[in-house]
């Protein structure tokens, strides 16, 4: 048969020697009689017609080429045939060569081209009802183009046409994963519920059905399904999806078992489990509330979470402010947590609940509280008057007494007004006593400036004493005295020599006072009025700087304002004038209601536009109509609040009076004092706020990178020179930590640091700043500490720390702690005082590591 066929060949190639096409065509076909296999004629047939311009029969010779080729794998070849005679031909090719065709494609990568031609295969073995290869070919589109819906859905519906329940399944599954991807929840829950139908006891396909019914509200139906699997099922996705569907359809008991399962045995499902307290509360059932938060608060206190803890009892406590378990419940986490701005609004919606319910003798519990927390905030004087009669009498004097500081406002304000003007009036109508009491005043306020390093205010006050009594310091010891004290002296003036001036005749100095005085002192006599304004300004700024919040300063400081010079009511605004305040305060003497914010908006709009007095001061009387008479006030004072670094206005100070009173220069002084003090005290709590949202390194634990270290320092001590308050340093370190860092490497250090971070945070205050000061260590700056009090926030964070285990072994690891007080000697600025700081700082470090670390170390100040 082979010699048949080779001479067959001889045959055909001779005729094409000749060109007589038609006898080698016949040639060629004699050869694939006898071996129907033979690609070389195969080819010749093909090239043969299409060389006649018969490009139907080529093409059936080209597809029985393309069907040779592809068994030898020469793919390289059957694809080129394809392509140039087969794929554009006007002959339609068989299903099956098409299929083949395709898979090449898929081969070489090509899955556009392969998803066309399986596509075209498979509708043609519909057509021709060959179910089975259509559906293969379906399977080959669904695997190229995994995330398109439409094929994914012609796949699952081929298959269940001939009873492939198992793949049908699988790719209805996978249709409704698509569609609920793509935001069509309610198609994806009839698809996933086909899925369902073909296989019942499939459990992925029980759980992804259970939650598109949970997203579609049908809570009953997915907690139905899930039920067979729930008895040996220990998925993290499936109990909290059970869970959930068991408690959004009621069955909260049941729900509790399941996410507690959870939490226990894979520490996972806080959130549902906080979800299933706000269930039960909403059901009335606070006491298993209340027990959930008990057994969370352990487990998550033991890992260091409560940050996290209480965010979530934020969440679950707001939507119940009626339910007094859980009121109580949060209001003791916040009082471990040391967390006393919200421990004050809990304890505020604890007394409402209390009052309310009827149960007056519990109420006065969490007002007690409150008057402890902030003694000056109006609402606590409306509190205890809504007890009135209903409690305790000796409860309610004692409480009422620690209101008295600002409770008892109003009643003196006509004598002591009386007391004024009788003081004032041997000279009220002499322009000389006048004259007196005005630079009186202006000498007073000079030394207040001086006394707090306020140099640019002090200057202003001088130059005005200067214009307004030229050549009185020749005169005046006490002005001659001040002069020399602020190092400044009016133009022309000549500067004493080195031995002090004499003291001023003695008859002089009663004349700057416009009433008699028995006082004197270094720099000249004082009123006993002018002592008490001295001593309490003292006061009130010591309390301003104690407060760690810009309200709260305000608030201490119209309090104690108004509570001092016996207001009706007193303001206290922060903000540019012509524009609503920033910040607002407002003390309210006893019966008197706060005013509203628009209130408030028009007097510092009727304050702007009076003229300021010869001392600054901006005096308003009430008239009809006016807005101090919808206040109830007579007459006001106010002064305006100058920013020390701009010198443009930030502010006012206003105090009012029910009655008429007569205003004297020491009260707008003592205003200005205390404004000006006040608004210094939340520029810097706003600048230390600022320094410390734009040095922050890593969000995740609010640490100063090492580059503020030095510029943070140096804020702090300037404020505590300035303010006379103290400063500390405490530098926390992990012992042995630069040889853990060069075993365990930067990596896990780094995380462990963050982890120590995020323990320590709840325990510092708001003003102390923690900086990252090397990948060991850590520095605390903590303002208004003293060495003892820098000492004991150390032993605090040491013992936080103890429990923390590192993440390259469970060995517990030590810290050391080197403490330092800033030192402000007579010769230092603040540049000094940081340098002195920071190396005492490290010598102190340094020697916890001298004598084998697991040690403070506390550094006592130099003698000065």
């Amino acid at each position: 048969m082979a010699a048949d066929v080779s001479k067959h060949l001889d045959r055909a190639k001779r005729f094409l020697e000749k060109n007589r096409v038609e006898d080698a065509i016949e040639a060629y076909q004699a050869v694939l009689e006898e071996s129907p296999q033979h690609q070389e004629a195969t080819q010749a047939l093909g090239d043969l017609y299409a060389r006649l311009e018969q490009p139907d029969r080529a093409a059936v010779y080209y597809g029985m080429l393309f069907d040779l080729l592809i068994e030898p794998r020469d793919e390289t070849k059957a694809l080129a045939i394809y392509n140039r005679f087969l794929r554009a031909g006007s002959v339609a090719q068989p299903p099956e060569r098409i299929a083949r065709y395709a898979f090449l494609q898929q081969k070489q990568n090509r899955p556009d081209e392969a998803i066309e031609q399986y596509t075209k295969a498979a509708e043609l073995f519909a057509t021709a009802n060959r179910e089975e290869d259509a559906l293969f070919c379906w399977e080959r589109v669904a695997q190229l183009d995994p995330e398109n819906l439409a094929k994914q859905l012609r796949l699952a519906e081929a298959a269940e046409r001939i009873g492939k329940n198992a793949l049908a399944a699988r790719s209805f599954l996978r249709c409704g994963q698509l569609a609920s991807a793509s935001g069509a929840e309610s198609e994806a829950l009839q698809l996933l519920g086909r899925a369902h139908r073909l296989a019942p006891g499939e459990r992925s396909v029980a759980l992804l059905y259970a939650q598109a019914n949970l997203r579609s509200g049908n809570a009953v139906h997915a907690a139905g399904l899930l039920q067979p699997f729930a008895a040996s099922e220990s998925d993290t996705t499936f109990l909290d999806t059970y869970g959930d569907a068991l408690m959004r359809s009621g069955n909260l008991d049941r729900a509790r078992e399941i996410l507690e399962k959870l939490f226990r045995e894979k520490n996972e499902g806080i959130p549902r489990m906080f979800e299933l307290a706000d269930y039960y509360a909403a059901a009335g059932q606070d006491s298993k509330s209340v027990e959930l938060f008990v057994m969370l608060k352990t487990r998550m206190f033991g890992d260091k979470k409560q940050n996290e803890f209480a965010a979530h009892m934020d969440t679950v406590g707001e939507k119940h402010p009626q339910s007094q378990a859980i009121l109580e419940f949060w209001a003791a986490l916040y009082n471990e947590l040391n967390r006393e701005s919200q421990y004050f609004e809990v304890m505020i919606k604890l007394f409402d609940v209390y009052f309310h319910s009827g149960n007056v003798g519990k109420a006065g519990e969490p007002l007690e509280r409150l008057v402890d927390i902030d003694s000056y905030d109006h609402r606590n004087q409306q509190r205890l008057e809504l007890l009135r009669g209903r409690v305790d009498e000796a409860f309610f004097k004692r409480v009422g007494s620690r209101l008295a500081n600002f409770g008892t406002a109003s009643a003196p304000s006509t004598q002591t007004s009386g007391n004024s003007v009788a003081a004032a009036s041997p000279g009220s109508g002499s322009d000389e006593a006048r004259q007196s009491q005005a630079l009186e005043d202006l000498i007073v306020q000079t030394e207040i400036f001086l006394q707090y390093s306020l140099q640019n205010k002090a200057m202003e006050r001088l130059q005005k004493i200067a214009s307004m009594f030229p050549g009185e310091e020749e005169r005046n010891a006490r002005l001659a005295n001040l002069y020399q004290t602020a190092n400044w002296w009016p133009a022309g003036a000549p500067k004493p020599k080195a031995e002090p001036a004499p003291a001023a005749p003695a008859p002089t100095a009663p004349v700057v006072e416009a009433q008699p005085v028995n006082a004197a002192s270094k720099t000249g006599v004082y009123s006993a009025e002018t002592l008490r304004d001295l001593s309490k300004i003292s006061e009130i700024n010591q309390k301003i700087f104690r407060q760690q919040t810009p309200r709260a300063m305000l608030n201490t400081a119209v309090n104690e304002v108004g509570g001092y010079l016996h207001g009706t009511r007193a303001f206290a605004v922060v903000g540019a004038p012509g524009r609503p305040p920033e910040m607002a305060a407002e003390f309210c003497a006893p019966g008197v209601k706060p005013a509203p914010g628009a209130q408030v908006v028009f007097l510092l709009a009727h304050m702007e536009k009076a003229e300021p007095d010869e001392l600054g001061g901006l005096v308003v009387e009430a008239t009809e109509g006016s807005i101090l008479s919808d206040l109830g006030l007579a007459t006001a004072l106010g002064v305006m609040i100058t920013d020390k670094e701009t010198q443009t206005p930030a502010g006012m100070l206003i105090m009012g009076h029910a009655e008429d009173h007569k205003w004297k220069p020491n009260e707008a002084y003592f205003l200005q004092a205390i404004g000006d003090q006040m608004l210094m005290s939340v520029s810097h709590t706003r600048l230390r706020s600022l320094v410390r949202r734009m040095g922050v390194s890593d969000e995740r634990t609010g640490l100063l990178s090492r580059s503020s270290y030095q510029s943070c320092l140096l804020n702090e001590a300037d404020r505590a020179r300035t303010q006379g308050t103290p400063l500390s340093l405490a530098i926390l370190q992990i012992d042995r930590g630069a040889d853990i860092l060069r075993t365990q490497g930067e990596m896990p250090m780094d995380r462990f640091l963050e982890q120590l971070a995020r323990s320590l945070q709840p325990i510092v205050r708001q003003n102390d700043v923690a900086v990252k000061y090397t990948s060991w260590s850590l520095a605390f700056i903590l303002p208004d500490t003293t060495l003892a009090g820098a000492q004991n926030l150390a032993d605090k964070l040491r013992r936080a720390a103890s429990g923390l285990r590192p993440p390259w072994d469970a060995t517990q690891i030590t810290l050391s702690a080197g403490i330092v007080e800033a030192v402000a000697k007579p010769d230092y600025d603040s540049e000094d005082i940081v340098t002195d700081l920071i190396n005492r700082a490290e010598f102190s470090v340094e020697e916890a590591r001298k004598r084998g670390g697991d040690i403070v170390v506390t550094l006592e100040n130099p003698k000065v």
